[in-house]
């Protein structure tokens, strides 16, 4: 228990109790409160990894928790950023159920995989990381420009931000489907060479 309660995971932790108040803010249209939280949060990011790292506190729960708080914070954002308010600015609903909806896609697909081939090695590609970059880019775009009056200039580049995290969810997506692919049929290729063994003897 003290291994888990180091400080790289007390700094997971608190990634995670940053997603209330930043959701807080959005619903709120206090966009720069909520970029600022948002920054915060891309801190603890960073500097949960260096202390894992240069302090040998890799744990089990932070491997947990390091993905899931990410996916938290972004999936929530695009949720909230996508609810109508009167007189605020919002994303396009389309737009953040693609988003969590790739999300729940990966997690029920990893769970489906673990079940039926019992691995657990799920690593994020550099496709994944990429586009976890552009949809929390979207996010820093769509509060700066929602916030910062002398940037109102750049809105008319939102649908076009939209397209790119769009296009970005579905490449990540088709990437997940062809390794989940591989995995199963790495899983099933030993079955299908034992087979005819087993009838010659």
């Amino acid at each position: 228990m003290k291994n888990m309660l180091n400080t790289a995971n007390l700094l997971t932790s608190l990634r995670i109790i940053l997603v209330f108040p930043f959701l807080a803010m959005i619903n709120t249209g206090r966009y720069g409160a909520a970029l600022g939280i948002f920054f915060l949060a891309s801190l603890t990011d960073f500097a949960d990894g260096y202390v894992a790292r240069r302090f040998a506190q890799h744990t089990q729960l932070g491997r947990l928790l390091d993905p899931l708080a990410d996916k938290v914070l972004i999936a929530c954002a695009y949720v909230v950023m996508a609810i109508p308010h009167q007189e605020l600015p919002s994303i396009p609903i389309w737009l953040a159920a693609v988003v969590v909806g790739r999300d729940l896609m990966i997690l029920l697909g990893s769970l489906s995989l673990y079940l039926v081939t019992r691995f657990k090695d799920f690593k994020p590609s550099v496709i994944s990381k990429v586009n976890t970059l552009i949809e929390m880019g979207l996010i820093v775009f769509f509060l700066s420009v929602n916030s910062t009056p002398s940037l109102g200039v750049l809105r008319g580049l939102q649908p076009l931000c939209y397209g790119i995290v769009a296009l970005a969810v579905a490449v990540s997506g088709v990437d997940y489907t062809i390794k989940g692919v591989m995995i199963l049929r790495g899983h099933r290729r030993p079955d299908s060479v034992a087979a005819p063994n087993t009838e010659s003897s």
